[in-house]
């Protein structure tokens, strides 16, 4: 008898920049495509000054929350709110972003998307982005921010609208 291999997912990184908001889409485009539930996952560190690993319990529980609601923002901002045709998962665990992503997406059919900000003087995309083409074990699908956001007039623009943005 063949055992069935679990339902596709995709796990996506969700951020606010330009790639991320366009990986966002992407994602879930290739679940509505595949017929996959997407894993909507935020990571999230918090280390005090004062004393490291001492953080009160709850406060981790009120940053794991303001995790998921970041997420859900993400989904407003990329996809005008969380989509209905499409089974979302919200993730948010504490840890290095890269491996908190590399460690979600572990099954044989697992696909991991996410944003690759603009190349630089050393190569392409952020360390998120190569952490995890470099070590997932799943294929990775690093998007790039759309072409309107790549000229700098409108990446200064963003800086400046996410300065006064509450």
């Amino acid at each position: 008898m063949s055992r069935l291999s679990p339902s596709p997912r995709i796990v996506v990184g969700v951020d606010r920049s330009y790639a991320g908001l366009e990986a966002l889409r992407t994602a879930v485009r290739l679940a509505r495509r595949d017929g996959a539930c997407v894993h909507a996952v935020r990571a999230w560190a918090f280390a005090p000054v004062w004393r490291p690993g001492t953080m009160p319990w709850i406060w981790q529980e009120d940053l794991a929350r303001a995790a998921r609601v970041y997420v859900k923002e993400a989904f407003d901002a990329a996809l005008g709110g969380v989509p209905h045709d499409v089974a979302v998962r919200v993730v948010a665990e504490q840890g290095y972003a890269g491996q908190v992503l590399v460690d979600h997406a572990f099954r044989d059919n697992d696909v991991l998307v996410v944003g690759s900000p603009r190349r630089g003087r050393f190569g392409a995309g952020g360390h998120v982005t190569r952490y995890c083409v470099s070590r997932a074990g799943v294929p990775v699908i690093a998007v790039p921010a759309p072409a309107w956001a790549r000229a700098e007039t409108i990446r200064r623009f963003g800086r400046d609208l996410e300065r006064f943005t509450p």
